[in-house]
């Protein structure tokens, strides 16, 4: 069970301001602050996620690991928060919403399901939204100590892959590094499409990226990189979840401009990834690829593995 001892920390007073009132009220002695995730669905109790699992939250404000007896989330509830992310302005977060996702302020991304709504085989808005699942933002510091003598070498960041399942912790990983690599006096870009990476919000981001480092968020990953090449004269670029025939084609041409990509794939391990030939050609073009696992917690380091 997950108490709040004294004052919540400030993370956590920001998430349980967007919940809906009528879970808000039960959670005056729950602390979420170690907590990764938590779901809303409709006809579906209310679910808290931390690293030991799920726990569901009661109507006398407690967490129990058993869903009998949990607050039910209905979809009066799902209205309320979703007016209460978008500031009751869905038009002003409606191409973030047609990604299935909204940024909100502190980093934390809010994954949306629903209908879809498309036009020409593209996803145009998602109507009767069902379900949310808030995805907390992490900012552990020096999380990268255990590799990033394998990121730098030579007094250059090498060419850097990390190989991660979801939730395995890769994104902050990726952000460490750019902090580290900033301060280390490198110019730094990063590529953030799906805006979770640095997690801009109204043009700032809640962790510390460092001194050097630009951010193109809210763009197409393979076009962001180039644009961040010709603009902003980096020492590497750093971006989340490649895997396209498109991205494959940007990252080379950034490395023949003789600068630097550390990026992050989805992935069990490199065996799995070399089944597919485009991802195998990927592969072959990072100086070193790092492995990461949930085995025992998010960031678990499996393998350092050097192409040099």
């Amino acid at each position: 069970m997950y108490i709040a001892v004294n004052e919540m920390p400030v993370k956590g007073r920001e998430l349980m301001s967007i919940l809906p009132s009528a879970v808000k009220r039960y959670t005056c002695n729950v602390n979420p602050d170690e907590a990764t995730e938590m779901r809303l669905i409709v006809g579906k109790p209310f679910t808290i996620r931390y690293p030991d699992g799920d726990y569901y939250l009661t109507p006398k404000s407690v967490l129990s690991r058993c869903p009998a007896g949990a607050v039910i989330i209905n979809q009066s509830m799902m209205d309320e928060m979703l007016e209460k992310i978008t500031k009751s302005s869905l038009y002003s977060v409606k191409e973030e919403i047609r990604n299935g996702y909204i940024t909100i302020e502190g980093g934390h991304r809010v994954g949306i399901a629903g209908t879809a709504v498309t036009e020409n085989g593209n996803v145009e808005f998602i109507k009767n939204i069902s379900a949310m699942n808030i995805r907390i933002a992490n900012e552990l510091k020096d999380i990268s100590n255990e590799v990033i003598g394998a990121v730098v070498h030579d007094g250059r960041p090498l060419n850097t892959l990390v190989v991660s399942p979801p939730c395995a912790g890769k994104t902050t990983l990726l952000r460490d590094i750019a902090r580290k690599l900033s301060y280390k006096g490198f110019a730094v870009a990063i590529a953030d499409e799906r805006c979770e990476l640095a997690a801009m919000y109204r043009g700032k981001s809640p962790f510390d990226l460092g001194i050097t480092t630009a951010v193109m968020d809210n763009c197409p990953k393979d076009k962001a990189m180039l644009m961040l090449l010709r603009s902003m004269s980096p020492d590497v670029i750093v971006t989340d979840e490649i895997g396209t025939q498109s991205d494959a084609e940007a990252i080379r041409s950034i490395m023949n401009s003789g600068v630097s990509v550390i990026a992050s794939i989805h992935g069990r391990d490199t065996a799995q990834l070399e089944k597919r030939e485009h991802i195998r050609e990927l592969l072959s073009m990072f100086d070193t690829v790092i492995t990461l696992s949930k085995r025992k917690g998010a960031g678990t380091v499996e393998e350092i593995k050097s192409n040099a």
